[in-house]
């Protein structure tokens, strides 16, 4: 892919089923072409049935339909990140620049209190559900699994292009640390340069966001230009985080992106943000490209210095964590 594009390529993926696919590496080749050039695809023929998409929406479009007040009860705390995020409560993670213009309901992998790894690490436990009559858990955990799919399908692809042993990675993300955020954008006035969500990385595995109907998302490409992540209608936005990047050894790439809703509606979201398990140390599994220089990192560590540091009274601290950050110019 040519980097400097000013639309995300689109890759059908339906091949990727079955490595015995006779286009399997042609399909496999697209997306890592795509990936190692702007760290973005679209993905389409995807697998996902579209009524698990459509529920998982209606889910989102119930819980902010709900009273803040009832919402207001299940605050998310920096114990375990779970629950409800009021509209413009998280900063930059550099402790810098004005508040988000979003509003949120964190989840993540979904764990038995009494597991023993919810003793090892406090980032794992039960989530918190709205407290309201209709059914959002059951399209949530459907979608959860739906992509959870797609991801190890992914992940077997790439990794054939990287010539690296995808058991190795597959084998992290036994109780993961992935997790998924429900978003509601207010729309902002045309003329605003207030950002819904700011210019950033992300510092997870692989993120998946399904098509947005509103739009308003966009990615920075190698030009340093922003251009507007479009997708179809049976699309999936695929973009490569900077765990990803480190296990390539530089060769796919975490890219920039952010969120403008001047679109005068409301933009709601869902992506799902693939991730190791706690205790994993991610390094490069080849040698890294020339100029790339990143020190392992733990994954339970930095997640939770990033996550505490979307927290205005507390700013990342890791010395390795130059991931998830990006300073716009």
């Amino acid at each position: 892919m040519n980097s400097l594009n000013k639309r995300l390529e689109i890759v059908d993926i339906s091949s990727l089923n079955s490595i015995s696919n006779q286009n399997y590496d042609d399909a496999a080749g697209k997306l890592y072409s795509a990936l190692s050039g702007i760290g973005f695809a679209v993905i389409i023929n995807h697998g996902v049935d579209e009524k698990i998409i459509s529920d998982m929406r209606q889910a989102v479009a119930n819980v902010f339909e709900t009273p803040r007040e009832i919402l207001m009860q299940d605050m998310v705390i920096k114990g375990n990140y779970r629950g409800f995020v009021p509209l413009g409560y998280f900063t930059p993670n550099s402790g810098k620049g004005k508040a988000d213009q979003y509003e949120a309901w964190k989840l993540h992998h979904e764990t038995d209190p009494h597991d023993p790894i919810c003793q090892a690490s406090a980032l794992y436990g039960p989530n918190k559900w709205p407290r309201i009559a209709i059914d959002i858990k059951t399209p949530v955990m459907r979608y959860w699994q739906a992509l959870t799919d797609v991801s190890e399908r992914l992940i077997i692809a790439l990794c054939s292009q990287l010539q690296v042993d995808s058991n190795i990675i597959l084998a992290s993300m036994t109780k993961p640390l992935t997790n998924m955020t429900l978003l509601n954008y207010p729309p902002m006035p045309p003329q605003s340069d207030t950002w819904g969500i700011h210019p950033h990385k992300d510092f997870n595995f692989l993120t998946l966001l399904a098509h947005d109907p509103i739009g308003g998302l966009e990615v920075r490409n190698r030009a340093d230009e922003w251009i507007s992540a479009e997708c179809p209608d049976n699309g999936l936005v695929l973009n490569v985080g900077d765990m990803l990047e480190l296990w390539s050894g530089g060769r796919l790439i975490s890219t920039p992106h952010r969120v403008f809703n001047k679109s005068g509606k409301p933009r709601q979201s869902f992506p799902f943000f693939s991730k190791p398990r706690f205790d994993v140390v991610v390094e490069p599994l080849l040698d890294p490209i020339d100029g790339f220089d990143r020190p392992p990192l733990h994954v339970g560590t930095s997640a939770a210095d990033i996550w505490y540091s979307n927290w205005p009274d507390t700013v990342s601290t890791d010395p390795a964590q130059v991931l998830g950050e990006y300073s716009s110019s």
